[in-house]
């Protein structure tokens, strides 16, 4: 038989340590009653870590696409009012057009409205948002458009002046633009201005936007196309027949040749309104495709989340029960190891 040493000393140092031991379950178990989680997940899932892994990273992944697809709506839905507001614009000139045809005087109307729809033309194309102009394709960093009238003079209206005076011998502001007939103008618009507005010239007097628009992963497997550009159609169309009514000298020609200009801008503008809708149209299944996505993605997020919290949240019941244990157990040992500092033999001599 042996028998153990015992001391004040050591049951002192054997207390303590307890208390120890038990003020460290302590704090672990109240950052998981204020966190809801395990204070240790690894320590705790044991075998089924890599299981909360993977599903966290999947998570993580869904959170990011969802915040993507929020600037993308934003994105779209600033971009359909811009090309509203183009619609509307250009439909408020095919009136004006359609009613003034057939009156050369009417070009001193004309001309100021044309150059107003111009300047606000290139002012929406030039739109951004967060930073990001909206029409410049890929190249969001830069602006797409050129203002045309200046100052100092793009050189677009450069480009049309020095067309203008190479076919005809004079500039707009001459007199003689009065004889100009109807089938000269038609040659120059079609020779000569028309050019100007398509590849290569539109990209290097008027446009520094990208052909390739925008593309967005809106979900795990869909890849799509999230924005229009200054370089398709009917933004070219529409640039070229307001400058048309702004800088050809409208308001100095006869009634053929004026006439033969109005006809070719609102053929312009009947065109680029028709194309505007497609435009308007494929960003509407964009903004659906993004929209349904974005629903899915949060059901998936939704199952994922349960997922993770029931692997790795604790009751929260049963954390309070086992803090207030806790707290119970370490008061105890507090008034235990003040009552065995007190013991002494010097207390009963």
């Amino acid at each position: 038989m042996k028998t153990s040493f015992v001391s004040t000393l050591g049951v002192a140092s054997a207390t303590r340590l307890s208390l120890v031991r038990s003020q460290s379950e302590l704090a672990r178990a109240t950052q998981e009653l204020s966190s809801g989680r395990h204070a240790d997940v690894g320590l705790t899932l044991g075998a089924r870590t890599g299981q909360s892994v993977e599903l966290r990273q999947e998570l993580a992944r869904i959170e990011a696409i969802l915040d993507t697809n929020g600037l993308v709506s934003a994105r779209l839905d600033t971009t359909q009012a811009a090309l509203s507001n183009v619609q509307g614009t250009a439909e408020d000139f095919l009136g004006v057009l359609i009613a003034v045809r057939e009156n050369a005087q009417a070009a001193e109307v004309v001309a100021p409205q044309a150059e107003l729809d111009l300047k606000g033309l290139v002012g929406t194309l030039n739109a951004n948002l967060n930073g990001q102009y909206l029409f410049a394709g890929i190249d969001t960093d830069t602006p797409p458009m050129t203002d045309y009238a200046g100052p100092p003079a793009s050189p677009a209206k450069l480009a049309v002046d020095a067309a203008f005076l190479g076919f005809f011998g004079f500039d707009q502001d001459d007199p003689a633009v009065a004889g100009i007939t109807d089938a000269q103008m038609a040659t120059f618009v079609d020779t000569q201005l028309a050019p100007l507005f398509a590849d290569p010239q539109w990209g290097a007097l008027w446009s520094s936007a990208s052909d390739e628009n925008l593309s967005s992963r809106i979900s795990g497997n869909e890849v799509i196309a999230t924005s229009a550009n200054a370089n398709e159609q009917p933004f070219r169309d529409l640039a070229m027949a307001y400058t048309m009514l702004v800088g050809l000298g409208g308001d100095g020609l006869a009634q053929p040749a004026y006439r033969e200009l109005v006809e070719r801008a609102i053929g312009l503008v009947g065109g680029a309104m028709q194309d505007l809708t497609t435009v308007q149209a494929r960003l509407g299944v964009a903004q659906n495709r993004v929209a349904d996505a974005t629903e899915r993605m949060g059901i998936q997020r939704d199952i994922l989340t349960r997922q993770v919290t029931g692997l790795e949240n604790v009751d929260p019941y049963e954390a309070a029960t086992r803090v207030n244990a806790l707290m119970s157990q370490v008061e105890v040992s507090y008034s235990l190891t003040a009552r065995i500092r007190e013991m002494s033999l010097l207390n009963y001599l």
